[in-house]
């Protein structure tokens, strides 16, 4: 996209609608269970600044929230998604950071929004908004995406916003400090099901889409619908791929080149093993030798 060069974000949206999305995020491995130690940061920190380095635009954390699971009769060592993407924006300097949810979020739209401003002034400009409907694909939870979608487009943009819908309701809303990009926070969708292409469409900067191709394709089907519908142009909606990079060092050049080779405008890649860093390394510099739409 214009504008665009490795290793930096540039604006969200310029004069045209032209939405500059981050195209090679890499989704951070889950903590390690270390509670004796507190050295599960560290790590994190660690693969984050390596990241940076090797070519990586953006980085995503799970979102977990009420999610913790278990390992071994212990408790999962899971922080707190928002939390952890604020310490790592005083760890890093260029990448954009987004939450990856995995499913339809725990807190209210104006809350997120709220958050992740901050997350976007404390890192000067680098936060990246994400929404999600995890596997449901009813009409009410597209219905309240579509809400969410709004509500927090409104709050990154507006000074006092109103929104009166069936979900939620705002009143002369004011969110301080602003967004430190004039455009807003990239405002991005994570859905594996076309039924989510309306909302995206009309709201949405991007959506990230998991799975084979065909996924993809089915998500590039229903957005080129929606998009004529209701009025928006193709190409300001991103389609990104979100996947796990398997093997060693030597594996990610042909495994990104078979992504490039959908038509995505970028992707969100996991690692087998997320602390290797000769496997960070060798998958941001082929991510960053790669074209996308």
């Amino acid at each position: 996209m214009p504008g665009w060069t490795p290793g930096t974000l540039g604006p969200v949206i310029d004069s045209v609608d032209v939405v500059q999305v981050p195209r090679r995020g890499l989704r951070m491995p889950d903590p390690r269970v270390d509670p004796e130690t507190g050295g599960e940061f560290e790590r994190l920190a660690a693969v984050a600044r390596l990241a940076e380095e090797s070519g990586f635009d953006s980085l995503w954390v799970s979102d977990d929230a009420g999610r913790a699971g278990h390992e071994k009769g212990r408790s999962a060592a899971v922080f707190e998604a928002y939390s952890l993407l604020g310490a790592l924006a005083v760890r890093t300097t260029r990448v954009g950071l987004g939450v990856f949810p995995l499913g339809p979020t725990v807190r209210s739209p104006s809350m997120v929004a709220k958050i992740i401003t901050g997350v976007d002034v404390i890192s000067h400009g680098r936060g990246i908004l994400a929404l999600g409907v995890g596997g449901n694909r009813d009409h009410e939870s597209i219905d309240r995406l579509s809400e969410e979608l709004q509500i927090c487009r409104q709050l990154l943009t507006e000074e006092a916003p109103s929104f009166d819908g069936r979900f939620y309701r705002l009143s002369q809303a004011v969110n301080r400090p602003r967004p430190v990009r004039a455009g807003g926070i990239p405002l991005v969708v994570v859905a594996d099901d076309p039924v989510a292409a309306d909302p995206v469409a009309r709201w949405a900067d991007a959506v990230v889409v998991g799975g084979k191709p065909a996924n993809v394709e089915a998500m590039v089907r229903g957005l080129d619908q929606r998009c004529r519908v209701v009025g928006r142009a193709r190409n300001a909606v991103g389609v990104i791929w979100s996947g796990e990079i398997a093997g060693g060092p030597d594996r990610p050049a042909d495994q990104v080149r078979a992504i490039s080779e959908m038509g995505v405008a970028g992707c969100v890649v996991s690692i087998a093993d997320g602390y290797d860093p000769d496997t960070i390394r060798a998958t941001g510099e082929a991510l960053s030798g790669m074209t996308f739409e």
